[in-house]
């Protein structure tokens, strides 16, 4: 009976290649409906320290896109709590903490200038003192180099500049420095997704793209704040017709 049974079932045979085939299928299947819902081959870790920081400032920022997302009912309402309350506080702390340092460096500004023009008026005035004249020479010098600096980094066309830099310095980071390929490095956000293999990052750099982060938000605020003060009339009008920004000049104190 067994010989019959083994010898109607053989490697050769069209039974045992169809079972073959039919449990490859099943397989095949069972996979495909594991990836759809979430599963991974090889699955790293999301919710580590780093990677919890991470989400934070993801949320906090509300850049939201390819973060994880928590699978836990309690964990997506803990989130969504999280973001109600984080999100309005840090954007008006952004803004705040930005118009501050515009109204400062606009501050600063009109202090040198001042004592530029002062010290130009003094130096046309007959001095009988030549040592206070060559002392002065320099220190307006100094204060001229200052003043031109920060119109030009704070106000004027550095804050482009400032952009562009900060983004070579996220591509030699966490790009050329991680030795990867150029397509990678100038792509650099799309690896801290999901789906880009965040769960593969290392937790060091998972904690220095979130400082990355925090840092483009600042940068973003500041540049937003300064086209509020400094805009042109075609930016201004421009935001007055779609309600874009309040253009409104601050009462300085």
């Amino acid at each position: 009976m067994e010989e019959d049974s083994s010898a109607g079932i053989t490697p050769l045979s069209p039974k045992w290649r169809h079972a073959i085939e039919k449990r490859m299928d099943d397989e095949r299947k069972l996979t495909m409906a594991a990836v759809d819902n979430g599963a991974k081959p090889k699955s790293g870790q999301f919710w580590n320290l780093s990677g919890t920081f991470l989400f934070c400032v993801y949320a906090m920022t509300a850049l939201g896109l390819g973060a994880p997302v928590p699978h836990t009912i309690w964990g997506r309402t803990c989130a969504a709590l999280y973001g109600l309350l984080a999100v309005p506080t840090h954007i008006y702390l952004m803004v705040n903490a930005s118009t501050c340092v515009v109204v400062n460096v606009e501050a600063c500004l009109q202090y040198l200038r001042k004592r530029n023009q002062r010290a130009f008026l003094d130096e046309k005035t007959p001095v009988n003192c030549s040592r206070h004249f060559e002392t002065s020479k320099p220190s307006n010098n100094i204060r001229g180099t200052i003043s031109f600096c920060l119109g030009k980094c704070f106000i004027g066309h550095g804050l482009p500049v400032a952009i562009c830099f900060y983004y070579l310095l996220g591509v030699v980071a966490f790009g050329v420095i991680r030795t990867k390929n150029i397509m990678d490095s100038l792509l650099f956000p799309l690896e801290f997704t999901t789906a880009g293999g965040l769960e593969f990052v290392e937790s060091s750099t998972r904690v220095l793209y979130g400082l990355y982060i925090e840092g483009a938000m600042c940068l973003l605020a500041y540049t937003l704040a300064t086209i509020r003060r400094y805009g042109s009339d075609t930016v201004t009008d421009l935001a007055n017709n779609y309600r874009l920004l309040v253009t409104s000049r601050y009462q300085d104190s």
